[in-house]
């Protein structure tokens, strides 16, 4: 299930949103931590924690 988000900017940091069925697959709530960490030269990879 890929899904296409736009990165925006807050302040000096860039923003990621998670769609919500997305969040609701890892029952992602405000607050939770989420690790990212580089992947390959163009992709990432994310872990809840």
């Amino acid at each position: 299930m890929g899904k296409i988000v736009k990165v925006r900017r807050s302040g000096k940091s860039l923003i990621i949103t998670v769609p919500k069925a997305i969040g609701d697959m890892f029952n992602l709530k405000e607050g939770s931590q989420i690790e990212i960490e580089p992947f390959t030269s163009n992709s990432m990879q994310l872990k809840v924690k």
